[in-house]
């Protein structure tokens, strides 16, 4: 607790963070989304080097966290390399601490998850995408992989790949698998630029957040597809959503979970009162206007101060696990 210029008490945030999310920078013309969305890919680098320039200004984030596709899916296949390493450097420009990434769906459509690991400084075994880590005492991030089980990533025989497809198939019957024709609800959500999250990751989820319960930890879970039909469209869902948040709500210790993929943005509170905020794309910001945040982390509270398109959020909770 500090004094303010006014001798008024004000409290201080524990820390803070950047965010961004689905850059999907390519160096091609301006086009649109299959839903007629405009979509800037020269513009979007623009929108990260502001970002960086901001919070590198600031001096008082202690990390950063980009919500996955770096890169766009129509970026030339003989660039894809050299696009996602050109955006990482973008991002080692901050100063302030770790940039921590995460796999989306575009990265996928780039390179294969094993370049794209290491490219991204994602140290983990086996071709995992998933970690968490601890900032603060106070707080755990936990960084789900969304295309842990996927059609897109993995080689066409692995067998994360191949239970992919069989999902698909029974779930989509449609041939292009991208498409949601005759899918009804919240099926429309088994599209192959979608994913879910395996048993292995399930296992080692749940034994975090029994953890992270033990230590009084609030945690905050981020993963590149959005986990509440309330905060997104049904067809940028989490294959499995259901089933991670019925884990989830087996503890008390999740307060916040984040996400991108849903490019419009969105925001729900659950049955658990547990804060959903999906993240605008910094790849529809028409040029001059921006899509990054800042996010400052209290006790009882995480609150989301963002720039143009990405709208500012308070979100509160129990302090207590």
């Amino acid at each position: 607790m500090v004094l303010s210029s006014n001798g008024l008490a004000t409290t201080q945030p524990l820390f803070s963070f950047g965010v961004i999310s689905d850059v999907q920078y390519a160096d091609i013309p301006d086009g649109r989304s299959f839903l007629g969305v405009p979509r800037y890919y020269r513009h979007s680098i623009l929108v990260l080097q502001r970002a960086v320039k901001e919070w590198n200004t600031d001096q008082k984030h202690k990390f950063v966290i980009n919500f996955g596709d770096i890169v766009d899916g129509f970026c030339p296949k003989d660039q894809s390399l050299s696009t996602v390493q050109k955006v990482v450097d973008e991002f080692e420009v901050f100063r302030g601490g770790p940039v921590y990434h995460m796999i989306g769906n575009h990265c996928l459509y780039n390179l294969p998850r094993s370049k794209l690991l290491s490219l991204l400084k994602i140290q983990t075994l086996d071709g995992r995408a998933y970690y968490d880590f601890s900032p603060v005492p106070e707080y755990r991030f936990v960084v789900l992989d969304g295309y842990d089980i996927s059609a897109i990533g993995w080689p066409q025989d692995h067998p994360k790949a191949l239970e992919a497809l069989k999902i698909l198939r029974e779930k989509n019957p449609n041939e292009n698998k991208n498409s949601p024709t005759d899918l009804e609800g919240l099926e429309r959500r088994f599209l192959m630029f979608n994913g879910a999250i395996g048993n292995e990751q399930m296992e080692w989820l749940d034994g975090v957040l029994m953890e992270a319960t033990k230590k009084k930890q609030k945690v905050v879970v981020c993963c590149h597809l959005p986990l509440d039909p309330g905060a997104a469209s049904e067809k940028g869902l989490l294959w499995n959503y259901d089933e991670v948040m019925n884990l989830i709500h087996r503890y008390n210790c999740v307060k916040v979970c984040l996400a991108g993929h849903y490019h419009k943005g969105g925001y729900s509170i659950d049955s658990h009162g547990i804060h959903h905020r999906i993240l605008e794309a910094a790849l529809e910001c028409p040029p001059a206007t921006n899509a990054f945040g800042n996010m400052e982390v209290y006790d009882d509270r995480i609150s989301l101060v963002g720039t143009d398109r990405m709208k500012s959020t308070d979100m509160h909770f129990c302090p207590t696990s």
